[in-house]
This record gives structure tokens, sequence and C-alpha cells, in this order.
């Protein structure tokens, strides 16, 4: 009775498997033991012929090559990830703007900045302002382009039922929504302005240390000024 071939493509993927870690030169040495252990055990009476030697030498070549192209691909992965690292220290001093709810005020000195994304145009977009004691206003901003949007107390106009900038300190929260004479609303995204005081550095990235705010990765910025 003939011997099962030992050298099959459910053998080298579990090779591969095993040696993700391991040069090419291993994965190759891997392959000649398993050659020499198929020799040993093949039947004399039908052994291996050359097209099946042929097939499973590029069997296991393409595993190598695999194997030295992952390699190759998680060190570009490590190189960009330590030039991400290294510019976000520039960034120690600015501000940020990030996903959040903000706050505003009409008192002297006080946070006049609203901030939003668009994730497209926009018509119209209303602006809720509602103090501490849920009584809201709201007043447009138009027409929005898609992106970020920076704007003040004074950008607004039409408030509805009457214009909160003229009570006394007035703080309100600030939130929105967007239409479209075509019937689209885009997503509009609020944002927060934090400003960056450190980087601490993580396997997977730098992290933005915002002080109050907390931290946030890279990915979680909207705007740097």
């Amino acid at each position: 009775m003939a011997v099962s071939p030992i050298i099959n493509e459910s053998n080298i993927a579990a090779r591969q498997r095993g040696a993700m870690g391991d040069s090419v030169e291993d994965l190759m040495n891997n392959f000649m033991t398993l050659l020499v252990a198929q020799m040993q055990n093949q039947d004399p009476t039908n052994p291996m012929d050359n097209n099946q030697l042929t097939s499973q030498l590029t069997q296991f070549q393409t595993a190598a090559g695999v194997q030295q192209l992952n390699s190759t691909v998680n060190t570009v992965g490590m190189l960009v990830t330590s030039m991400q690292q290294m510019n976000a220290t520039q960034w120690i001093g600015r501000s940020v703007l990030l996903e959040g709810d903000t706050t505003v005020s009409n008192a002297e000195g006080g946070n006049q900045t609203m901030a939003f994304s668009a994730s497209g145009d926009a018509d119209v977009v209303n602006v809720i302002l509602t103090d501490a004691q849920g009584n809201a206003w709201t007043a447009e901003l138009k027409p929005v382009k898609a992106g970020v949007q920076q704007f003040t107390l004074d950008s607004l106009d039409n408030f509805q039922p009457s214009d909160p900038r003229t009570i006394e300190n007035g703080v309100f929260s600030v939130s929105y929504s967007a239409a479209s004479a075509d019937g689209s609303t885009p997503e509009i995204v609020a944002l927060k302005k934090a400003q960056v005081q450190g980087v601490s550095y993580t396997p997977t990235g730098a992290v933005l240390e915002l002080g109050l705010q907390g931290n946030a990765t890279l990915g979680e910025i909207y705007l740097v000024e």
C-alpha cells in the first residue's frame, strides 16, 4: 500500500502558520525536513515522481514568499507608526478639534466659538442653544459646505423665539440639525476644541494628551490649528 505524501498543501499551510515569525531560510529548512521524511516513508513501488516534487516545491516557495511579504509589510507599518508618533510632538501647544459637546457664552471673555463637521452640503444647519433651565433657542447657518465648519454667535441668523445674545452672561449648550431642499439630511458631528499638552506613545500609535478634555488618538482629530 502506498504511503500518503506528507508534504501537501495543508502541511505547508500549517508550517507557514507555525513559522510566522521565522525567516525564509527557516521555512526552506522545514521544507527539506519534510522532503527527507517523505522520501524515507514513501512506497518503493510507487515513488514520488518529479512532477509531484516540483509541485510541492512551488507550493513551499509560495509560502516562503508570503512570509517574506508579511515581514516587509510589518516593517513598513512599524516605520509609518514611528513617523506618526514623531510628527505628533509638533502638535504640542496647538489647538485641535475632536468630537464632543460645546458650551458657548455671551459673557465677556466667554467662549463664543462653535464647530461641527458636515458629511455633505446642506442648505441650512439649525443651531440649537439650550440654557441650564432647558430653555431653547434656534438659529440658522446657511449655506453650509461639507467638512469642518467653525463659526461664532455673530454668524447666526433668524433666532427663534428671540435672540439669546441679549441675555446677560448667558451660557448655552449647542446641538445641530441639517436639511437640504432635495430632502437629504447630512450628518452633523458636533466638535469641541482642546489644546494638546503632551504626546504619549503606544504600540498602536501616538495618543494626544488634552488635559481636562482627556486623551485622543490621531484618528479622532478633525482639525489641527
